[in-house]
């Protein structure tokens, strides 16, 4: 662990690389990848070799838009070029493994692209959206853990007073606005699933609208029934806070919900063909 720490000091002072991966086609049938890529979940492997499989986001064609200059590229573990960088230090998920990384001169065959080349753009678009539905599905799991614990809480604590103080609006108005927007969220992940496994055309919206609700909606509610808990709340022999922690990045990864989800939610309304009602289930 020492050496690791020295080395990411050591790399940190090298100053500033692209963030982007670039491939460019050489003789002999491969493709030669350059470049940095970050916050990409276990891609490096825990013995910084790089995983079994990758598949890399590259720009193969610098002069075109990126709607044609990106494909996606498939590299089987390489025999050298993967640099691990640094490892981030999140707030939360803290067995996640996401480190920023250089490709240096990373080798694949030339056919080992995912779909036509230049399709790139298409291809990640496409992979995301189910996954947006999912990050709605965390923030409920995460909802349901908070409150199931306040809920308990104020069942058996009095703090101070004659009854547990479940007993006192305050609290129960509360609880009862957390549940309400659990239960909201709950739905909208269940409508959002089931139209990608059924391939609705209301699926891509549903899927943005779930990750985007359910992900700040739980920031809001694990808040609020921290509220409820009061001080203790914020110790970590609570699992409030660990929850809390977990939750802050729901709104910001997956594509963030104000740089990238509701910029895709922006372009289906411009869209002239786009029916309010599809997405109601009533077109």
């Amino acid at each position: 662990m020492q050496q690791r720490a020295r080395r990411q000091r050591q790399l940190r002072c090298r100053g500033p690389r692209r963030r982007h991966a670039h491939a460019r086609p050489l003789e002999g049938g491969q493709w030669v990848i350059d470049g940095t890529k970050q916050w990409i979940s276990s891609a490096t492997g825990w013995d910084e070799q790089g995983a079994d499989l990758l598949c890399v986001v590259c720009r193969t064609d610098a002069d075109a838009s990126p709607d044609s200059g990106l494909s996606v590229l498939v590299v089987p573990r390489p025999e050298g070029g993967i640099v691990v960088e640094r490892y981030h230090d999140s707030m939360g998920h803290r067995a996640h493994l996401t480190p920023r990384f250089r490709l240096e001169g990373v080798r694949t065959a030339r056919a080992n692209v995912l779909g036509p080349v230049g399709s790139g753009k298409g291809l990640v678009a496409a992979s995301f959206s189910a996954t947006a539905a999912l990050v709605g599905v965390f923030g409920t799991a995460l909802m349901q853990g908070a409150f199931d614990f306040s809920l308990h809480f104020a069942k058996t604590q009095c703090r101070g007073g004659a009854l547990p103080i479940i007993e006192h609006q305050a609290v129960g108005y509360a609880l009862a606005d957390a549940k309400t927007a659990i239960e909201a969220s709950r739905y909208l992940n269940w409508r959002a699933c089931h139209a990608l496994d059924t391939q609705s055309p209301a699926a891509l919206e549903l899927a943005l609208q779930a990750k985007i609700y359910g992900s700040e909606t739980a920031v809001r509610v694990i808040t609020d029934l921290m509220r409820v808990v009061g001080i203790d709340s914020y110790d970590h022999d609570l699992p409030l806070a660990g929850m809390l922690q977990d939750a802050l990045v729901l709104p910001l990864f997956d594509g963030g919900n104000m740089g990238v989800r509701r910029r895709q939610l922006h372009e289906l309304l411009r869209s002239p063909d786009y029916d309010p009602l599809t997405a109601s289930g009533a077109a």
